[in-house]
């Protein structure tokens, strides 16, 4: 049987063009790309962007991974300021003036979006171009294996970027979350190349399985990977290895979103009342009932990375 091409970006890419021909027609289409999991499909193809990105020197490649970037940051910030809204209506403790600051936060990240969208006819044009210019054909050998050391290259990269605080992390949004956000691409890469990286099967017992593999990582659908048949080779990824990536991503994201609601809180209470800085982190703390503090999450973080990286050496048995 000869071998078919292999387009994973062009799927994305349509999908992408239908969510946003429905967006067009409806009243806020901001909220209707975002209430219909486009940011998902954004992701998938800023991966592929994103890492072909490095593969080639390609200038369209670079504009085209600009804008579905940029696309995915407003969604992003929807669904920051939308979490946090829900999540702080909940709460007796938190004032008015406070929900009202972060419910005007919402308002405008939507405005902003919704301006975009009218302003660039909806990224149409921009998603048929890429469609039609993606020519990169995955199923090529040498560039599997291109693909395959730069994705090893990305796992060291973070690690490199670990080392960069050895004894404490001090700054949960450009430190903790923005580390979580590289090792996040590796696992984007396993469902966005739709079936070229495989995960391999091992009887082998590590020293790490009960402390970085729970129930939820086997159960999770994002964790099973479907195998694309007729593709001259694959990228195997160990299964075990990339249920810990999963664990350590998942974890992390709870420490960051528990430390960016704090400080996201703390500033709604600076902007609304008079309280100063050290008062309104008090503020903050006790309306959250926090039993945290910022410096208790960035010490958590940390020790959860430091054993991902240093005691087990996790990303070097990934792929």
């Amino acid at each position: 049987m000869p071998l078919s091409p292999h387009f994973p970006f062009q799927l994305f890419c349509k999908q992408l063009t239908d969510i946003f021909k429905k967006a067009k027609t409806n009243s806020n289409p901001a909220m209707f790309l975002y209430k219909n999991k486009a940011r998902m499909q954004l992701f998938m193809a800023e991966s592929i962007l994103r890492v072909s990105n490095k593969l080639f020197e390609d200038k369209e490649i670079i504009e085209w991974h600009a804008t579905i970037k940029k696309l995915e940051d407003y969604l992003g910030e929807i669904d920051h300021y939308l979490v946090l809204s829900a999540d702080f209506s909940k709460l007796k403790t938190v004032q008015m003036p406070q929900l009202k600051y972060i419910s005007d936060k919402l308002e405008k990240a939507v405005d902003k979006l919704n301006k975009k969208l009218i302003k660039h006819d909806f990224y149409l044009a921009d998603l048929k171009k890429m469609n039609e210019g993606f020519k990169i054909n995955f199923n090529d050998k040498k560039l599997i294996l291109k693909l395959q050391e730069e994705i090893r290259s990305e796992l060291k990269e973070s690690c490199d970027f670990f080392d960069q605080y050895p004894k404490a992390f001090t700054d949960m949004e450009e430190q903790v979350h923005e580390l979580r956000r590289k090792l996040r691409w590796i696992s984007i890469y396993g469902e966005s190349f739709q079936g070229l990286i495989v995960l391999k099967e091992t009887k082998e017992k590590y020293p790490w399985e009960k402390e970085f593999i729970t129930k939820n990582e086997v159960i999770n659908p994002f964790n099973k990977l479907p195998v694309k048949k007729n593709l001259v080779s694959h990228i195997t990824f160990n299964k075990k290895a990339f249920y810990a990536l999963s664990y350590v991503i998942e974890n992390i994201g709870k420490i960051k979103d528990k430390g960016l609601s704090l400080e996201a809180l703390e500033k709604s209470v600076r902007k609304t009342s008079h309280e100063k800085n050290g008062e309104s982190v008090k503020v903050a703390t006790k309306q959250l009932n926090a039993n945290y503090t910022h410096d208790s999450l960035l010490k958590e973080a940390h020790a959860l990375l430091k054993s991902y990286f240093k005691k087990y050496k996790l990303h070097e048995a990934l792929a």
